[in-house]
């Protein structure tokens, strides 16, 4: 399966979508009604732009991580809550059961998408610890979620719990973004260009570009070695 190929596709998924619940909803601030069935309407195509978002992102996560097995299960759980909610809507559901499970299986599936999200990038080996802290803060937070819909817990305590979890997902989402984008700016960028000569100082480059290639070192080093040198490129 071409991971890479499935994240474009459901790209243009969410983007239709969403661009159909931009016409739901102007069609509804237009007549001024917002019925029944233009609810389900935007609810469905809202579910399914939700649901390809989280399976963007474990599609993204098994390209980088090459891990088929997580990644699987995240799009599935999208998958499959969107169904359930769709299904519900549509059919008119009103089970409550039924409810609790597809809550819990979205917020399985944007815990997961939001975990997979915080691991593609690249940190420096000091920063990697905040992508971990932050996988178990998100999956505490679900977990408490999870508890408190079907348990329907009803304790104080419980939620400002839940909300200090909340915090510290907050926190990791906002920093390892930052942390990547540190640790890109403090990378060396090392490209090799392959040139050939074509006479004297000109050299070509597989693209066909003609370069003329300067020494910087003669004088220094007194060889015929070169270490380095710097090249301006010559139109051709």
């Amino acid at each position: 399966m071409d991971f890479k190929e499935l994240k474009e596709t459901l790209l243009k998924v969410f983007i239709w979508f969403l661009v159909v619940t931009a016409i739901g909803a102007i069609i509804a601030v237009l007549v001024g009604e917002f019925g029944d069935f233009l609810g389900k309407v935007l609810v469905s195509t809202l579910s399914i732009s939700a649901a390809s978002i989280c399976a963007m992102s474990c599609a993204a996560f098994i390209e980088k991580r090459q891990r088929q097995g997580w990644g699987l299960a995240g799009i599935a759980l999208a998958a499959v809550t969107a169904v359930l909610i769709i299904t519900g809507l549509w059919v008119e559901v009103g089970d409550t059961d039924y409810w609790k499970t597809t809550i819990s299986l979205g917020v399985a599936a944007a815990a997961l998408a939001h975990i997979f999200l915080l691991l593609l990038p690249d940190l420096d080996a000091q920063h990697r610890w905040t992508q971990q802290v932050s996988a178990i803060a998100i999956t505490t937070l679900a977990v408490q979620i999870i508890g408190a819909v079907l348990a329907e817990i009803d304790e104080d305590v419980y939620y400002r719990l839940l909300a200090a979890v909340g915090i510290v997902v907050g926190l990791g989402t906002l920093i390892v973004p930052i942390l990547m984008k540190l640790s890109k700016e403090g990378k060396r960028v090392v490209e090799t260009l392959i040139l050939e000569r074509v006479e004297g100082d000109r050299f070509t480059d597989p693209a066909g570009r003609t370069y003329k290639v300067t020494r910087t070192d003669a004088e220094e080093s007194g060889d015929g070695g070169t270490r380095e040198g710097e090249s301006e490129e010559v139109a051709t």
